[in-house]
């Protein structure tokens, strides 16, 4: 065999991805570009011994990076023993590791030229050769979900390869083992994708973690690889030995087998005990079973009848106590008697709303079930209502943790609380610390006892340091106004301010009539959920201390169906593998998968530490008018890309929580799932929503506004049939919309960004991320009138990530401390084309660099 990459021995021990190597500079320059171009008696190692894992020098004035090892990423180490010379990879739940072909040094200080590289250019074209063939060994702990697999990636466009699992036909015996080597043969075509269908230009071979969801990562034994047309043979694997499939969601009533021609009666099938199902099937997952053969012990379920609330007298301790309503029954509660109810499942309708006093209900969950209605309101009453959360997860019965909140799993929540005429306001004077008087331009007409939020807006920090917060022993300095007295323009709080705060800052107003919130005694905090069809309408309510999925890597449940029982379509007994350490989806308030259009509008968000504030999932919501303080991960969160619904004149208040980090960090790792984690305002995942006249202030972790566009993981996500949506989009996979009159889909395709403002700490103004446009485009994604104000010492206004071109229309870019070293407009990484801007009005004012990056 001709080896395609060698180089110099150098010491082991280098992490991550394993990159192949070129062999000499000349080498570099050779283009194998078609089969006719080399000997197709020839194989090509990519990985034989050690010599093959380090870059190769590109020019001669540079001998100080011979030898640089090409390992990126997680641990990867070079072993020789008396198996020969493999390659040792260690996943683990955030990362996949393998081999890389591409440039290893390459930058300012080299002129923008190649120094040391990984591979002759361009990258290798794999459809050169039929197959990609190794021997492994795989340890680990597999399931029907997770299983040693494959892919490759393309270094420009950024294209992943269809995954292989490493099992069947591909491998000896049809599977991979943790003590013997085994032979793998891929035929190239198996890893090319409609939109990479020549697999060229290869960047990357993943040899690929399970993900977040699993406590043992994958670890894979590699030697022998090599391209070929002539593979050597793998032994046949038959159904002696099987690998496992992946267990089946029951989607069809289980049947015998087929009847014989001879009439015959149906055939009779033998169903379990229902009582032994754990879940039912909803929308798009699964649930957990109430009913009263299903309490804990020592609980009582109480059933309304006559469309009274039942007198629960008898169950005095907390969490004893289940109120079923069944359909038909109409049930209006307006009390407050001090009962801790573990549930109320509701079939029927249940009206939550004063009468001639405050109300207050204290329970752990609600679920609000297919054709039930929940309805909160005040009616413009004088009075409130108060719905508290306190309860704690049981994973025995809830593996996914879904309880512990509001669950309308398709039916119909309504929440309306009286109109406030007042969110923000911005104030006329400077706040001194040790005051207690807040100054406004007119009479807002607050009250004593409402209260106010003001956003932090020290200036001068240090957020572009590696270390910081910790270099500035960084304190957030957003307080609370409770009114004791008010007269005119002014409001007098019942404490004084620790902190100065800025004339013209925004005060949000953070009172409503209507508040759902989490006890402070509860063991876990709730949170406001919807699925499916149904209602989901929540206005000028108060959310408070709801969504306990945090900002560290997500971590979910794993579970499946057990097939060994038998029960009626859309039941189950669920087999959990895995526990979750920190569970998706369970946000302040979440629409997710609704298959109605949603609002939530007036509110007042306060996730205090939660990941998200709101959170449109798959769905249409229009998200309108609300107040959002203290999301750590992101205020306002557009999951999936398929989101039309308009996200309008909101205020969000950052305090400073997040990962800090951006999304490609996770994006790989976790298949697209672990986003939006770093400090935003708000996030989007895709280009078809309206986003127009929000305002950002206080402190964010990486930037008050941020879309990451990137295909993979949703480009097959298909936009719902939801009322209101464009009847265009509707049912259209995203890959697919590719509309002519914006020259393919852009922000101002079916929505846009427009209006937008933020005044306050963060890296990022916005960031625009994987935004591809065609070569005969000349104005790109459109950014109309906004304006940033950075008060920090460093970052940056704009910041774009593999993008290339943006119209910018009535865009201000500003910073405020002086000898500040801001920079306007930062290109990231456009794969050597130059980023273009055209605009209308652009103003950079206050900064040290007007235009900075790499492209």
């Amino acid at each position: 065999m001709k080896s395609l990459f060698s180089g110099s021995i150098l010491a082991a021990g280098s992490s991550g991805i394993l990159y192949a190597t070129a062999a000499n500079a000349s080498r570099l320059g050779e283009k194998i570009s078609n089969k006719q171009e080399r000997n197709l008696d020839a194989d090509t190692y990519i990985y034989q011994n050690v010599n093959d894992g380090y870059a190769q020098l590109t020019t001669s004035n540079a001998s100080e990076k011979e030898g640089t090892p090409c390992t990126a990423g997680r641990t990867v180490n070079y072993i020789a023993d008396a198996d020969g010379d493999y390659i040792d990879i260690k996943t683990d739940k955030w990362s996949s590791g393998g081999y890389r072909m591409d440039c290893m040094d390459k930058g300012s200080h080299t002129g923008w030229q190649c120094w040391a590289s990984c591979s002759p250019f361009p990258n290798p074209n794999f459809m050169d050769w039929g197959y990609l063939t190794f021997e492994v060994r795989v340890s680990g702990v597999f399931d029907d979900v997770c299983k040693p697999s494959i892919s490759i990636t393309k270094r420009w466009p950024m294209y992943g390869s269809k995954v292989v699992t490493l099992e069947g036909d591909y491998v000896d015996g049809g599977s991979t083992s943790d003590t013997e080597w085994k032979r793998v043969v891929i035929p190239i075509a198996d890893f090319a994708t409609e939109e990479w269908p020549n697999v060229n230009g290869v960047k990357d071979i993943y040899f690929r973690t399970c993900g977040t969801s699993y406590s043992v990562s994958p670890r894979y034994h590699v030697r022998d690889l090599f391209l070929t047309d002539d593979p050597p043979s793998v032994k046949e694997w038959t159904s002696e030995s099987p690998t496992p499939a992946p267990t089946p969601i029951p989607t069809e009533e289980p049947t015998t087998a087929s009847p014989t021609d001879e009439p015959s009666a149906s055939p009779t099938i033998t169903m379990d005990d229902i009582l032994l199902a754990t879940h039912r099937k909803i929308h798009t997952n699964w649930y957990p079973i109430f009913g009263p053969g299903r309490e804990p012990e020592g609980n009582s379920w109480y059933v309304v009848e006559n469309n009274s609330w039942p007198d629960t007298s008898a169950s005095p301790e907390p969490h004893t106590a289940t109120v079923f309503i069944p359909a038909g029954q109409n049930v209006v509660y307006s009390a407050d008697d001090g009962t801790v109810y573990d549930k109320i499942i509701i079939e029927g309708a249940l009206t939550i709303e004063p009468v001639d006093a405050d109300v207050k209900l204290v329970v752990g969950t609600m679920v609000v079930e297919k054709g039930g209605s929940l309805d909160i309101l005040t009616n413009d009453s004088e009075h409130t209502v108060v719905v508290e959360f306190d309860g704690a997860l049981d994973t025995t019965v809830d593996p996914e943790e879904i309880m512990v909140g509001i669950l309308a799993l398709e039916g119909s929540l309504t929440i309306k609380g009286n109109a406030v005429s007042t969110k923000m306001a911005p104030l006329s004077q400077a706040v001194v610390a040790g005051s207690n008087t807040l100054f406004f331009n007119e009479d807002l007409l607050f009250q004593v006892g409402d209260e106010l939020v003001v956003p932090d807006t020290q200036e001068g920090l240090n957020v572009g340091h590696w270390n910081f917060p910790t270099i500035d022993n960084y304190r957030d300095q957003t307080e609370t106004c409770k009114i004791v007295a008010a007269s005119d323009n002014q409001v007098f709080c019942e404490a004084t301010f620790e902190h100065d705060h800025s004339i013209g800052s925004n005060v949000a107003y953070t009172t409503r009539s209507v508040v759902i919130r989490t006890s402070q005694t509860s063991t876990d905090k709730g949170h406001i959920f919807h699925t499916g069809v149904g209602k989901f309408d929540v206005r000028n309510a108060r959310i408070e201390n709801c969504g306990r999925t945090t900002t560290e890597f997500i971590s979910n449940t794993v579970m499946a169906p057990d097939t060994d029982f038998t029960f009626p379509e859309g039941f189950a007994k669920m087999i959990v593998s895995k526990y979750a350490e920190n569970q998706i989806a369970r946000y302040a308030i979440h629409a997710h998968h609704s298959l109605v259009e949603a609002y939530f509008t007036g509110l007042a968000v306060l996730p205090n530490g939660g990941r998200d504030g709101m959170v449109a999932h798959n769905s249409r919501v229009h998200i309108d008018d609300n107040v959002i303080v203290g999301a750590d991960g992101t205020g306002i969160f557009l999951e999936d890309g398929t989101e039309t619904g308009p996200v309008t004149n909101n205020y969000i208040i950052g305090t400073g929580g997040g990962s800090r980090g951006g999304d490609d960090g996770r994006f790989s790792s976790s298949l697209g799932i672990d986003m939006a984690h770093g400090g935003f305002g708000i996030w989007a995942r895709g280009k078809l929503a309206l986003v127009e006249g929000n305002h950002c202030e206080g402190h964010f972790g990486n930037a008050p506004y941020a879309f990451f566009v990137h295909p993979n993981f949703i480009k097959d996500k298909i936009v719902p049939d939801v009322p209101g949506t464009d009847s265009y989009l509707v049912g259209k996979k995203l890959r697919d919309i590719k509309p002519t009159h914006t020259n393919g889909l852009q922000l101002q395709s079916y929505g846009g960004f427009r209006g937008n403002t933020a005044v306050g700490t963060f890296q990022n103004g916005i960031e625009l991320s994987y935004f591809s446009v065609s070569d005969s485009d000349e104005v790109g994604s459109i950014i109309e009138g906004m304006s940033i104000k950075n008060l920090a010492k460093n970052g940056r206004g704009i910041t774009t990530i593999h993008s290339k071109l943006f119209t910018l229309n009535e865009v201000t870019i500003e910073g405020t401390v002086a000898d500040n070293t801001i920079t306007g407009i930062f290109c990231n990484n456009c794969n050597g084309c130059i980023l273009s801007t055209p605009n209308t009005t652009l103003v950079v004012e206050n900064v040290m660099t007007v235009r900075g990056g790499n492209c």
